[in-house]
């Protein structure tokens, strides 16, 4: 462990299974998963300096992994963290970053809540391909930003596969 003073030294007994159909705030801090299961679908998206919102990328990669999970018949856990996080934060400078977040989940949240796959999308890979042709037609209309991250998710999706030629298309 890199700091061993910031470890949680309290007994972790409240992990939850998030419901089928609820989405929840995925922390990319203190994030376990099973890469071969779901790690297709762990892309942080396009955020930070240069795009027109920030510190979203760990809460919209959770949005995309849950609706994949949930059509594909996967659990999603989620509980208090293992290690302790202290960072302060300017939170005007925050606000600032994620103005544009906050603005866009009035789409960004009812577009999840109703996302739906086809019966042929039955690996992460294929609902994931589907997911950004999605966000594309849907969401692509509120801003270009949406455009662009549905070009990356495919990207990430190409990248994975060559990078993970055993895994399932």
């Amino acid at each position: 462990m890199v700091k061993p003073k910031e470890r949680n030294e309290r007994y972790v007994d409240a992990v939850l299974t998030i419901p089928k159909g609820s989405l929840f705030p995925m922390c990319g801090m203190n994030l376990a998963f099973n890469r071969e299961l779901i790690g297709p679908a762990m892309y942080f998206g396009l955020m930070g300096e240069g795009y027109p919102i920030g510190r979203y990328d760990d809460m919209w990669a959770g949005w995309c992994v849950k609706v994949i999970c949930d059509h594909l018949g996967l659990g999603v856990k989620t509980g208090l963290p293992y290690i302790w996080h202290s960072k302060a934060s300017n939170p005007f400078v925050n606000l600032k970053k994620e103005y544009n977040g906050i603005f866009w989940q009035e789409k960004t949240i009812p577009f999840f809540a109703n996302v739906s796959f086809t019966k042929e999308a039955q690996t992460v890979e294929a609902c994931y391909l589907e997911l950004a042709e999605k966000v594309r037609k849907e969401l692509g209309p509120v801003d270009p930003y949406f455009t662009k991250l549905a070009d990356g998710m495919i990207t990430w999706i190409e990248a994975w596969a060559k990078l993970n030629p055993n895994s399932e298309p």
